[in-house]
Protein backbone atom coordinates (compact mmCIF):
# COMPACT_ATOMS: atom_id res chain seq x y z
CA UNK A 1 0.00 0.00 0.00
CA UNK A 2 1.59 3.63 -1.33
CA UNK A 3 1.39 5.97 1.86
CA UNK A 4 1.16 9.61 1.61
CA UNK A 5 3.60 11.96 3.70
CA UNK A 6 2.99 15.16 4.28
CA UNK A 7 4.50 17.95 6.60
CA UNK A 8 4.33 22.09 7.18
CA UNK A 9 3.84 24.23 9.65
CA UNK A 10 2.35 27.51 10.63
CA UNK A 11 3.38 30.38 13.03
CA UNK A 12 0.18 31.50 14.25
CA UNK A 13 -0.91 32.82 18.10
CA UNK A 14 -2.35 29.54 19.29
CA UNK A 15 -3.77 29.01 23.02
CA UNK A 16 -5.32 26.36 25.44
CA UNK A 17 -2.84 24.09 23.74
CA UNK A 18 -3.70 21.39 26.30
CA UNK A 19 -6.97 21.24 24.91
CA UNK A 20 -6.13 21.35 21.28
CA UNK A 21 -3.30 18.70 22.50
CA UNK A 22 -6.10 16.09 23.52
CA UNK A 23 -8.67 16.97 20.60
CA UNK A 24 -5.99 16.82 17.97
CA UNK A 25 -4.70 13.20 19.06
CA UNK A 26 -8.50 11.96 19.45
CA UNK A 27 -9.45 13.35 15.78
CA UNK A 28 -6.13 11.90 14.25
CA UNK A 29 -6.12 8.51 16.11
CA UNK A 30 -10.01 8.15 14.82
CA UNK A 31 -8.58 9.14 11.60
CA UNK A 32 -5.86 6.50 11.53
CA UNK A 33 -3.08 8.34 10.92
CA UNK A 34 0.92 8.52 12.05
CA UNK A 35 3.31 10.89 13.25
CA UNK A 36 4.95 13.71 15.16
CA UNK A 37 2.81 17.05 15.46
CA UNK A 38 4.42 19.78 17.57
CA UNK A 39 2.43 22.46 19.46
CA UNK A 40 3.40 25.84 20.72
CA UNK A 41 2.18 29.04 21.76
CA UNK A 42 4.01 30.80 18.47
CA UNK A 43 2.16 27.97 16.13
CA UNK A 44 1.73 24.39 14.60
CA UNK A 45 4.50 21.89 12.77
CA UNK A 46 3.18 18.95 11.40
CA UNK A 47 4.59 15.66 9.66
CA UNK A 48 1.90 12.82 9.16
CA UNK A 49 1.92 9.82 7.06
CA UNK A 50 -0.87 7.21 5.88
CA UNK A 51 -2.38 6.63 3.34
CA UNK A 52 -4.29 8.96 1.56
CA UNK A 53 -7.65 8.40 2.65
CA UNK A 54 -6.79 8.65 6.02
CA UNK A 55 -4.63 12.53 5.40
CA UNK A 56 -7.90 13.38 3.89
CA UNK A 57 -9.71 13.18 6.91
CA UNK A 58 -6.86 14.68 9.09
CA UNK A 59 -6.98 17.78 7.03
CA UNK A 60 -10.85 18.06 6.89
CA UNK A 61 -9.90 17.92 10.91
CA UNK A 62 -7.64 20.68 10.78
CA UNK A 63 -9.92 22.59 8.74
CA UNK A 64 -13.01 23.00 11.55
CA UNK A 65 -9.86 25.15 13.14
CA UNK A 66 -9.52 28.45 11.46
CA UNK A 67 -6.01 29.09 12.81
CA UNK A 68 -5.39 25.81 11.24
CA UNK A 69 -7.56 25.93 8.30
CA UNK A 70 -6.32 25.56 4.57
CA UNK A 71 -2.91 24.13 6.62
CA UNK A 72 -0.08 24.19 3.23
CA UNK A 73 1.19 20.41 3.27
CA UNK A 74 3.61 18.96 1.10
CA UNK A 75 3.36 15.70 0.14
CA UNK A 76 5.46 12.21 -1.21
CA UNK A 77 4.67 8.81 -0.99
CA UNK A 78 6.79 6.06 -0.37
CA UNK A 79 5.91 2.54 -0.16
CA UNK A 80 7.02 2.49 3.62
CA UNK A 81 4.88 4.41 6.29
CA UNK A 82 7.46 7.36 7.77
CA UNK A 83 6.18 6.76 11.27
CA UNK A 84 5.67 4.10 13.78
CA UNK A 85 3.55 6.58 16.28
CA UNK A 86 1.44 9.39 16.77
CA UNK A 87 2.76 11.83 19.03
CA UNK A 88 1.25 15.37 19.71
CA UNK A 89 3.23 17.30 21.64
CA UNK A 90 3.80 20.45 23.20
CA UNK A 91 6.87 22.68 23.04
CA UNK A 92 8.37 26.44 23.93
CA UNK A 93 8.64 26.73 20.50
CA UNK A 94 8.00 24.59 16.89
CA UNK A 95 11.54 24.97 16.18
CA UNK A 96 13.92 25.71 18.86
CA UNK A 97 16.43 28.64 18.45
CA UNK A 98 18.87 30.28 20.30
CA UNK A 99 17.72 33.55 19.01
CA UNK A 100 14.62 34.91 21.04
CA UNK A 101 11.24 33.69 20.87
CA UNK A 102 8.69 33.92 17.90
CA UNK A 103 5.56 35.17 18.13
CA UNK A 104 3.01 34.42 16.43
CA UNK A 105 1.30 35.01 13.27
CA UNK A 106 0.54 38.87 14.64
CA UNK A 107 3.48 41.14 14.71
CA UNK A 108 6.15 38.49 13.57
CA UNK A 109 9.33 39.45 11.62
CA UNK A 110 9.47 37.52 8.66
CA UNK A 111 11.96 37.76 5.65
CA UNK A 112 10.30 38.22 2.10
CA UNK A 113 9.63 34.81 0.11
CA UNK A 114 11.46 33.91 -3.00
CA UNK A 115 9.58 31.10 -5.43
CA UNK A 116 11.60 28.90 -6.42
CA UNK A 117 10.68 29.99 -10.12
CA UNK A 118 12.57 33.06 -8.98
CA UNK A 119 15.51 31.44 -7.34
CA UNK A 120 15.38 29.35 -10.78
CA UNK A 121 15.95 32.30 -12.76
CA UNK A 122 18.53 33.92 -10.52
CA UNK A 123 20.66 30.29 -10.73
CA UNK A 124 20.49 29.89 -14.48
CA UNK A 125 21.59 33.34 -14.94
CA UNK A 126 24.38 33.33 -12.47
CA UNK A 127 23.38 36.16 -10.67
CA UNK A 128 26.11 37.17 -7.95
CA UNK A 129 24.12 35.78 -4.60
CA UNK A 130 24.64 33.86 -1.25
CA UNK A 131 22.69 30.66 -1.11
CA UNK A 132 23.14 29.85 2.72
CA UNK A 133 22.09 25.86 3.92
CA UNK A 134 20.73 26.67 7.31
CA UNK A 135 20.42 23.00 8.04
CA UNK A 136 22.33 20.50 10.19
CA UNK A 137 25.49 19.24 8.93
CA UNK A 138 25.03 15.55 9.36
CA UNK A 139 21.52 16.94 6.84
CA UNK A 140 23.73 18.66 4.36
CA UNK A 141 25.67 14.96 4.21
CA UNK A 142 23.11 14.05 2.13
CA UNK A 143 22.66 16.78 -0.36
CA UNK A 144 22.75 20.44 -1.24
CA UNK A 145 22.20 23.06 -3.70
CA UNK A 146 25.19 23.07 -5.88
CA UNK A 147 25.94 26.30 -5.51
CA UNK A 148 24.63 26.82 -1.31
CA UNK A 149 27.03 27.46 1.59
CA UNK A 150 27.81 25.64 4.54
CA UNK A 151 28.40 27.62 7.78
CA UNK A 152 29.16 23.97 9.50
CA UNK A 153 25.75 23.91 12.18
CA UNK A 154 25.57 21.14 14.31
CA UNK A 155 22.29 22.37 15.49
CA UNK A 156 19.84 24.68 14.56
CA UNK A 157 19.90 25.67 18.17
CA UNK A 158 23.25 27.05 17.59
CA UNK A 159 22.20 29.50 14.08
CA UNK A 160 22.89 32.71 16.02
CA UNK A 161 26.03 32.37 17.21
CA UNK A 162 27.28 30.16 14.44
CA UNK A 163 26.35 32.93 12.06
CA UNK A 164 27.74 35.56 13.90
CA UNK A 165 31.20 33.72 13.64
CA UNK A 166 30.34 33.31 9.77
CA UNK A 167 29.93 37.33 9.42
CA UNK A 168 32.72 38.07 11.71
CA UNK A 169 34.78 36.04 9.46
CA UNK A 170 34.36 37.50 6.29
CA UNK A 171 32.62 33.65 5.01
CA UNK A 172 29.11 35.22 4.82
CA UNK A 173 29.06 38.52 3.09
CA UNK A 174 26.39 41.44 4.04
CA UNK A 175 26.60 42.96 1.06
CA UNK A 176 25.23 40.48 -1.25
CA UNK A 177 21.78 39.15 -1.47
CA UNK A 178 21.59 35.92 0.60
CA UNK A 179 18.43 33.19 -0.11
CA UNK A 180 18.01 31.11 2.46
CA UNK A 181 16.52 27.76 2.89
CA UNK A 182 16.09 24.04 4.73
CA UNK A 183 13.29 20.98 4.19
CA UNK A 184 10.05 22.64 4.44
CA UNK A 185 11.15 26.28 5.08
CA UNK A 186 10.65 26.43 9.15
CA UNK A 187 13.91 27.10 10.31
CA UNK A 188 14.39 29.93 7.74
CA UNK A 189 11.28 31.53 9.51
CA UNK A 190 13.63 32.37 12.66
CA UNK A 191 17.13 32.18 10.23
CA UNK A 192 16.09 34.62 7.45
CA UNK A 193 15.12 37.47 10.11
CA UNK A 194 17.92 36.78 12.61
CA UNK A 195 20.38 37.78 9.28
CA UNK A 196 18.29 40.91 8.64
CA UNK A 197 18.80 42.21 12.10
CA UNK A 198 22.38 40.78 11.64
CA UNK A 199 23.17 43.78 9.07
CA UNK A 200 22.65 42.08 5.83
CA UNK A 201 21.16 44.02 3.98
CA UNK A 202 18.68 42.01 1.39
CA UNK A 203 17.18 38.52 3.39
CA UNK A 204 15.30 36.01 1.52
CA UNK A 205 13.97 32.93 2.52
CA UNK A 206 12.86 29.92 -0.09
CA UNK A 207 9.15 29.71 -0.04
CA UNK A 208 8.28 25.98 0.90
CA UNK A 209 12.08 24.72 1.26
CA UNK A 210 13.37 22.08 -0.66
CA UNK A 211 10.47 19.43 -0.58
CA UNK A 212 8.96 22.67 -2.77
CA UNK A 213 11.91 23.03 -4.69
CA UNK A 214 12.15 19.48 -5.46
CA UNK A 215 7.99 19.22 -6.43
CA UNK A 216 8.98 21.92 -9.20
CA UNK A 217 12.61 21.48 -10.50
CA UNK A 218 14.08 17.86 -8.94
CA UNK A 219 17.28 18.00 -9.26
CA UNK A 220 17.90 21.25 -11.19
CA UNK A 221 20.81 22.46 -9.33
CA UNK A 222 21.13 20.11 -6.40
CA UNK A 223 23.65 17.65 -5.27
CA UNK A 224 22.52 14.66 -3.99
CA UNK A 225 19.52 13.58 -2.34
CA UNK A 226 17.83 15.11 1.54
CA UNK A 227 17.29 14.53 4.68
CA UNK A 228 14.08 13.78 6.41
CA UNK A 229 13.19 13.26 9.88
CA UNK A 230 11.30 10.06 9.63
CA UNK A 231 11.93 6.58 9.13
CA UNK A 232 12.68 7.31 5.71
CA UNK A 233 15.89 9.35 6.44
CA UNK A 234 16.68 10.02 3.06
CA UNK A 235 14.52 10.96 -0.37
CA UNK A 236 15.46 11.68 -3.81
CA UNK A 237 14.83 14.79 -5.83
CA UNK A 238 11.72 12.77 -7.56
CA UNK A 239 10.66 12.70 -3.69
CA UNK A 240 10.98 8.69 -3.44
CA UNK A 241 12.89 6.90 -0.47
CA UNK A 242 16.15 5.67 -0.64
CA UNK A 243 16.22 2.88 1.79
CA UNK A 244 19.11 4.76 3.24
CA UNK A 245 19.78 3.74 6.88
CA UNK A 246 20.54 6.01 10.05
CA UNK A 247 24.00 5.83 11.92
CA UNK A 248 22.83 6.42 15.54
CA UNK A 249 26.54 7.37 16.30
CA UNK A 250 26.22 10.52 14.32
CA UNK A 251 22.81 10.95 12.76
CA UNK A 252 24.32 10.26 9.26
CA UNK A 253 21.77 8.73 6.66
CA UNK A 254 23.93 6.11 4.82
CA UNK A 255 22.91 4.39 1.54
CA UNK A 256 21.76 0.54 2.12
CA UNK A 257 24.44 -1.87 2.69
CA UNK A 258 26.88 1.20 3.38
CA UNK A 259 29.18 1.47 6.79
CA UNK A 260 29.03 4.70 7.78
CA UNK A 261 32.78 6.69 8.48
CA UNK A 262 32.43 6.70 12.37
CA UNK A 263 31.51 3.25 12.65
CA UNK A 264 34.20 2.60 9.84
CA UNK A 265 36.90 4.35 12.16
CA UNK A 266 35.50 2.64 15.49
CA UNK A 267 36.47 -0.01 14.00
CA UNK A 268 39.70 0.18 12.91
CA UNK A 269 40.77 1.97 16.12
CA UNK A 270 39.18 -1.41 17.96
CA UNK A 271 41.04 -3.24 15.56
CA UNK A 272 44.07 -1.21 16.27
CA UNK A 273 44.41 -1.76 20.16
Amino acid sequence: MKHLNVSGYRFITLDNLPELQENMLSALREAGVLGTILLAEEGINVALSAPAEAIEKATQWFNTDERLAGLWLKESWSELQAFTKLKVRIRPEIITFDGGKTKGEEGRTVAPPITPETLKTWLDEGRDFVLLDTRNDYEIKSGTFAQAIDVSLDNFRNFPKVVDSAIASGKLPTDKPIVTFCTGGIRCEKAAPYLANAGVKEVYQIEGGILNWFEQYGKEHWDGDCFVFDDRHVITPELEETHAWLCRECSTAMPAGQVCDCQSANRSATETV
